[in-house]
Order: C-alpha cells, then sequence, then structure tokens
C-alpha cells in the first residue's frame, strides 16, 4: 500500500548460546509485505520475566502465508450464545474460529489472503451474529465474505470484483437507519480505488455506490453522523487525503481534505465528538515527509491545538485509541510512533485541545504500531495503556501495560509472546466467562517460507472483568470496526450475575430493544446510565420476549439490570444513531 516505507520493526534472530542476538530490520514494503536488513550483531538479549500464563489449551498455531503477516489482531465475541467468548483469526487463505479452550468450532477456507481481522456484528438484528471477512493477495485474488455465525456464506456472498485486493477490514453500519447493518469496504483498482456500501443480500446500497476513490483507499473506514444533520457519513483516508461521503457518495463540506507534506497507510481513524456539540471529530494519524498525530472538526477544519508532529518525523501505522477514562464525557487521545532498538519516547497521550496528559510521553524500546487497548490489567483501579511492539527479542515479543501515572508498567508485564507481533497488540476480553480478564496477541514467525505459523495467545490476567475493567478493547473499538466512540464504557460483554441469563438485542440499537427472559415469570427491568442514574424501570409478567422502546434516551453506553426473586442479570448496550 505503501510507495516508500522509511519506518520499520526490528527482528531479532538469535545466535545460539551466545547471550547476545542479531536485531534485523524489518521494513512493511508495498501491498504489505514485509522485508528485514541486519542492523545489530550483537544486542542483549532481554529475558522474559512474566508469571502470567496462558489459559489451558493456549497458545495455538495455525499456518501463515510467507510474506503477507497478520495486523490488528483478532476478534473475540461470543457467536454462538454458549456464554464463552470464542477468538477468530484468519491467517493465510483460512478463517478459523476457536472455542476458549483453544479447540477449533469451525474453519473455513478462503480464496485470496487474509491480513485483518474479521468484522462480527448482529446486521439483522435478529440475535445472530454475522462474520465479514475480506482477503487480497499477490498476485491479487480478492474476496468480500459475508457468512452466519457458523461460517456459511449469505445468500449473494462472496463478492468477486475482478480478483481486486480488498483493503483492510470491512465495516458493519447501519448507514440509512432501517435496522439493519450495511457492509462498507474498500476494493484497490490499481492506482485508484473503489468504495462500497453493500446490504446484506450484496446489493449496492444504492445507485451512487461504489464511489471512485482518485488514490489507493489506506485505511479501514469509520461511520457516523459527522455534522449533526441526522444523516450518517463515512470517512475514508484515501494515501493523498481525508474524504467524507455522504449517502449520495457526494463529498461532504470541507473534504477533501489534503496536505502536501503528509500521506495515509493504515492508521485507521476514530469519531467521537470531543467537545459535546453533538458534531465528531476524526483523530487519526499520518506518514509523509512531516508526519502529524490530528484532529479535524466535521468541517475538515482542525480541531484546536491540532495537527501536533511526530516527533523526528517518523512515521507511524498505528491506528489511534480514544477513551473516556472517567466516564464524564472527557476523551484522553492516544498514539504510538516506531523508534530505534533504544529507550525514546514513543505512545503519547494528549487530552481534546492536544495538551499531552500528565506523565506522557512514554519510553520503551522500538516503539510500536500496532493497536492501542485500554484496560485495567491489574485491578488497581487505574487504567493501563496496551500496546506491542515493533521488537523481537530472542525469538519472543512484547506485549506492554504502561502505567498512567509514570510509574512503569503493570507487575508482570510485558508479556513475552512467541514471534513477531508488528502491527498487532492486544485484545482484552472475557473470553471463558468466568469474570475473569484475558489478552489476546496474534504472532508470527517470520523465516519468510511456507513453515511459518501465525500465533494465537490467551493470557489469564487472574483480575476480575466489570462493565468498567475494559475502555477500549480491539481494533477500532469494536468488532463492528465502526470507529464510532462514544462517552461513558463500551458495549463489551461481561459474565451475568445471578442465577439466570437474558438475551439483549440487538446491540448496539438506536431505537428499539428485544429483551428475550429465561422463563415467562415477573422481571424489574431498569436501565442505568454512565452516573448510574436511573433512565426507566419497567416490569413484565408472563412473558419470554419483550421490547422496550429507548429512541428518546441519549445515545451512549448504558447497563441495563433484569432482576426477579431468583436473582438478576446485568447488560451493557450502546444507543447509537
Amino acid at each position: 500500500m505503501k510507495k516508500i516505507i522509511a519506518f520499520c520493526s526490528l527482528l531479532v534472530i538469535v545466535l545460539p548460546f551466545s547471550g547476545f542476538s542479531q536485531v534485523f530490520e524489518a521494513t512493511l514494503g508495498p501491498d504489505g509485505v514485509i522485508y528485514t536488513s541486519l542492523v545489530d550483531k550483537n544486542n542483549a538479549i532481554e529475558k522474559e520475566t512474566t508469571t502470567i500464563n496462558q489459559l489451558p489449551g493456549w497458545p495455538v498455531k495455525m499456518a501463515s502465508n510467507a510474506s503477507f503477516k497478520n495486523m490488528r489482531c483478532a476478534a473475540v465475541e461470543d457467536i454462538d450464545g454458549n456464554g464463552d467468548k470464542e477468538i477468530l483469526v484468519a491467517s493465510g487463505n483460512l478463517l478459523n474460529v476457536y472455542n476458549a479452550d483453544g479447540s477449533i468450532l469451525w474453519s473455513k477456507a478462503l480464496t485470496g489472503t487474509a491480513i485483518y481481522p474479521p468484522t462480527v456484528g448482529d446486521m439483522d438484528k435478529d440475535g445472530s451474529f454475522e462474520i465479514a471477512q475480506v482477503t487480497g493477495g499477490s498476485p491479487a485474488n480478492g474476496r468480500v465474505y459475508l457468512m452466519d455465525k457458523n461460517g456459511n456464506d449469505l445468500p449473494g456472498w462472496p463478492l468477486n470484483h475482478s480478483d481486486h485486493w480488498i483493503l483492510c477490514s470491512p465495516v458493519m453500519a447501519d448507514v440509512d437507519g432501517n435496522d439493519t447493518m450495511e457492509l462498507i469496504y474498500n476494493e484497490r483498482v490499481s492506482p485508484n480505488g473503489h468504495l462500497h456500501i453493500r446490504k446484506m443480500n450484496g446489493n449496492t446500497l444504492n445507485a451512487n455506490w461504489p464511489v471512485l476513490i482518485d488514490a489507493t483507499p489506506s485505511v479501514t473506514p469509520s461511520v457516523g453522523d459527522i455534522d449533526g444533520d441526522g444523516s450518517r457519513e463515512i470517512v475514508l483516508c484515501s494515501y493523498n487525503d481525508i474524504l467524507a461521503f455522504d449517502l449520495s457518495s457526494a463529498l461532504k463540506p470541507g473534504f477533501p481534505v489534503t496536505n502536501s507534506n503528509t500521506t495515509f497507510s493504515y492508521q485507521s481513524p476514530l469519531l467521537v465528538d470531543l467537545d459535546g456539540t453533538g458534531m465528531l471529530n476524526i483523530v487519526g494519524a499520518t506518514n509523509g515527509d512531516a508526519p502529524e498525530y490530528y484532529v479535524l472538526n466535521h468541517d475538515g477544519t482542525y480541531h484546536t491545538g491540532w495537527p501536533v508532529a511526530v516527533p523526528d518525523d517518523n512515521w507511524t501505522y498505528c491506528p489511534p485509541a480514544v477513551a473516556d477514562l472517567n466516564q464524564n464525557g472527557v476523551f484522553s487521545l492516544f498514539f504510538t510512533r516506531p523508534i530505534s532498538d533504544t529507550v525514546l519516547p514513543m505512545l503519547y497521550g494528549f487530552d481534546k485541545n492536544a495538551t499531552m496528559l500528565n506523565h506522557f510521553p512514554v519510553s520503551a524500546r522500538g516503539g510500536d504500531e500496532g493497536i492501542v487497548t485500554i484496560a485495567d490489567v491489574d485491578n488497581d483501579g487505574q487504567y493501563e495503556i496496551v500496546t506491542g511492539s515493533n521488537l523481537c527479542d530472542g525469538g519472543f515479543g512484547f506485549i506492554h501495560a504502561f502505567k498512567m501515572d509514570g510509574s512503569g508498567e503493570a507487575t508482570d508485564f510485558p508479556l513475552r509472546p512467541q514471534g513477531f507481533s508488528f502491527m498487532n497488540g492486544a485484545d482484552l476480553a472475557d473470553v471463558n466467562n468466568d469474570g475473569m480478564l484475558e489478552l489476546v496477541s496474534v504472532s508470527y514467525d517470520q523465516t519468510f517460507s511456507a513453515t511459518d505459523s501465525t500465533i494465537i495467545n490467551v493470557y489469564a490476567l487472574n483480575v476480575p472483568c466489570t462493565p468498567s475493567t475494559v475502555l477500549f478493547g480491539t481494533y477500532k473499538g469494536s468488532n463492528t470496526r465502526n470507529g464510532l466512540i462514544t462517552a461513558g464504557l463500551p458495549p463489551y460483554s461481561i459474565k451475568e450475575d445471578g442465577e439466570f441469563s437474558v438475551t439483549v438485542f440487538p446491540n448496539p440499537l438506536s431505537d428499539l430493544l428485544s429483551i428475550t427472559f429465561p422463563q415467562e415469570k415477573q422481571y424489574t427491568v431498569s436501565l442505568f446510565d454512565a452516573s448510574g442514574r436511573v433512565i426507566c424501570a419497567k416490569q413484565f409478567r408472563e412473558q419470554k420476549t419483550v421490547q422496550i422502546g429507548l429512541d428518546s434516551v441519549v445515545p451512549g453506553m448504558y447497563l441495563l439490570k433484569v432482576e426477579n426473586d431468583e436473582g438478576f442479570a446485568v447488560k451493557q448496550i450502546v444507543v447509537e444513531r
């Protein structure tokens, strides 16, 4: 995807019995191929010291393409409704869905090469998940898959656009407000591209789509109502500019946004209302001659204080992370950059006006260009910033968990997954439904051979996973990859308390919420906002499934409590419009 790649990751190959390692510099070349060159013959190996173990059955390996390696980690979701979460990973020409114990629930052979993780969501709000996966490869052999929860192709899928590479991850979002999500994705038609919006049956949204992009589409799109007019927009970066389209495929006023000194590759933007105006800001990063971290207003102008130059003009492929750390509507923004194998600033935290947060930047070897995630990984009541690393030292990579008080890393971090974790990072969730937090990382061998493996790691962090434990837990903040960040807590599933389980769908929702009870008994249903205030409460008698209208509720994150004399259950829901 890049024409020139200036900054890179480091790959270490160990000299047997020497106590030293050879440091190789790995660069991300055209179309995502990784190349290496020797830069240090005598680097001291950093030993693994963590005592955090992986869950029984993990790690597991699957075949990896010799040249094209995984980016942006995995998808973690309870697709079969058994309470445990499955881990979905696509590598090479195979999509595997793993149970919480590391066994395979199902596998699906793919045409083309998969690099990005699957996208998962309940597109038609029937209580059952759909899964989207795209592929590319060299020579190009791209496809767009849309499957049910068992891996069966939905009618009209997969789609083949003349074997063109389908770039980055697809996005699930209800763009037209009809309570059914569409699939948004990028097609590369060198040297340009197309942006598609497809309905669940494979048809285009309307006659205006796909729209021609005058350069390579370079990021996973984001979807949201950026100008508060009641209609959603599609935000995309091509290699040369930032674009915002309405549903007729017309560019919004102020777009495209161009800068002759910046280009875009892999830094998928986020959408968030930083000022509480009902209009969304666009948050991202760039490469080019003068790389920057940026925040735009809905009209394409820079937000107060932005952009911020990336130190040393380092190119960075890192997608940002944004979180409401105190659940009060005040957002913090986090970015990383690559550096050498010396200790230098690499993790940056800002407020909405680009003022550096206290105790930032954070320094570490190697830097990072994978996903940034945010969670309380040590149960100390404070959030840590979780990153991967551009280093592989002694055959093992790094997963860092940086404290926000400047005191270093959480106890027993960094974790040391086998292989190379460049362009990945960590997903955070309660995988096995035991009420405890797990960390999922994807790493890989890099020998440029057919024997290379992709390695899926699931670490048991041995701390509780509550509604507030994980703030930003996966690529773009959600398995739908829509990039829309709301105030309060995100919609990550948690272990239900009490003696019964409850199903809620759709989630996220725009107006009607359906609730299925385990039995036809009396239940009280209460909705709480992020501050704990009761928004509404209703009683239901002798009904199995009910609906609650939430069309008057302000968009955001809420907790739904269902209770009777046998106990209670808590679900997180998100209202989006």
